[in-house]
């Protein structure tokens, strides 16, 4: 019975993490309901994992991610603002609180889910999916006033906000989607492959691009090794039809591709006759550079959990003043998953963070060639870890993440796969 309930809640929310938004008309604060969907879920996990303690056997990955939770709660506690580390900040999030969920999730996706039929749990996966893709296509051409922002209005963002969010999500589901049909001719992850790929482009994330292009890069490989002409075949019509949105959507008058190109361009070329500069990859690296300088006066236990800000203006007030003011915004996060947790947790977490991640991935990577299950959950993983570099954790994706991580290590869940 406890299994089942833990099921439906991380089934929950993997279901309503994307999907739940709030338009501007009713509330400024657009994720309060992802978080409240986290924090509740998270709630009635931590209780029922209590439930089951006598039988909970932790092996290393999971000692590692609660040394990683632990380190959290310090570094929450010693922070300048605690208030704000135990909640996250404004419609980011990403506190203690939601930590602790995170890691329940994978604690819980990892011991106890269980689906009956692990085809519905991918139906309602692809329905989900296929929602939030149509929604980002319409909001290409859909314009409205303020009162529906962040649904319209406010870029091709689909249910996140933010387009780069939107990117984080499209970067788990597009390596799955592009997989499932090369490898098992599922004609629904094909049309799915198509949406996704479109608001990739049209949204203009390169973060999502540049995992695009790791995982291009990984799949071509493995399709060489496999040496299967059936594989080939779909492999060239996808590859067709990509070409096709490409061009559709680079002739786009509205398009932002065609900006986000140039400013690669730009950025590349400054690179290559005068060095970086701060306003490069649209001021990452000068948001880089202030958390760097507060990483070195902040080494042990950082600023304090998604206490950023407050953080580069004690610390790195000059800095922080000039880009506020170039910018007209205020950095709240790193814009490297790495660097950000570096900065506001500590240097030791983030070496626990990667030894937890390295200890899941490794041994899959050894495996990817010559099991299809491993390869797809790997390439996943390695598409959202490449994307982090250039981007933030959002309590949209981040879940759906922290539950694949636990998935990739249960084995009554993979050994369903390869009997489905």
């Amino acid at each position: 019975m406890k299994q089942k309930l833990i099921t439906a809640i991380l089934t929950a929310i993997a279901i309503l993490s994307p999907l739940l938004i709030v338009p501007n008309f009713l509330n400024s604060n657009y994720n309060i309901l992802k978080l409240w969907t986290l924090l509740i879920g998270g709630f009635l996990l931590i209780i029922l994992l209590l439930c089951q303690y006598k039988d909970l056997k932790l092996d290393k990955k999971d000692i590692c991610i609660l040394l990683f939770l632990g380190l959290i709660c310090i570094s929450t506690f010693l922070s300048s603002d605690i208030a704000k580390s135990i909640f996250g900040e404004e419609n980011r999030y990403e506190g203690l609180l939601v930590f602790a969920s995170y890691v329940c999730i994978y604690l819980s996706a990892k011991k106890y889910f269980k689906f009956e039929k692990m085809e519905d749990f991918f139906n309602i996966l692809f329905i989900v999916s296929m929602v939030i893709g149509i929604l980002g296509i319409l909001q290409n051409y859909i314009i409205t006033d303020d009162t529906l922002r962040p649904f319209f209005n406010k870029g091709i963002c689909s249910t996140f906000g933010n387009s780069n969010f939107f990117g984080s999500f499209i970067s788990l589901v597009l390596p799955i989607t592009i997989c499932l049909f090369i490898l098992k001719k599922n004609k629904r992850s094909f049309v799915l492959a198509l949406v996704m790929f479109f608001n990739m482009l049209s949204s203009g994330t390169r973060s999502a691009w540049v995992a695009f292009g790791a995982i291009a890069i990984l799949g071509i490989f493995y399709l060489i090794k496999q040496k299967n002409k059936v594989y080939y075949k779909r492999f060239f019509l996808l590859l067709l039809c990509f070409m096709f949105i490409f061009v559709f959507v680079l002739i786009d008058p509205k398009s932002v591709m065609k900006n986000k190109f140039a400013q690669m361009k730009n950025d590349i070329n400054t690179s290559l006759h005068g060095g970086l500069e701060g306003t490069m990859g649209s001021g990452r690296i000068e948001i880089w550079e202030m958390t760097l300088k507060l990483i070195v006066q902040k080494p042990i236990f950082g600023c304090g959990t998604d206490n950023l800000e407050s953080g580069l203006y004690t610390n790195c007030f000059e800095e922080f003043a000039q880009f506020s003011s170039r910018t007209a915004t205020v950095p709240d996060k790193a814009h490297n998953e790495y660097l950000h947790i570096a900065a506001t947790i500590g240097i030791p977490a983030l070496v626990i963070y990667l030894i937890f991640l390295g200890m899941i991935l490794l041994p899959k990577i050894r495996h990817m060639l010559s099991d299809k299950i491993v390869f797809v959950i790997s390439i996943t993983i390695i598409s959202y870890l490449v994307q982090a570099f250039f981007n933030i954790s959002t309590i949209g994706i981040a879940p759906l993440f922290w539950m694949l991580l636990g998935l990739a290590d249960n084995e009554n869940f993979l050994n369903s796969l390869k009997i489905e």
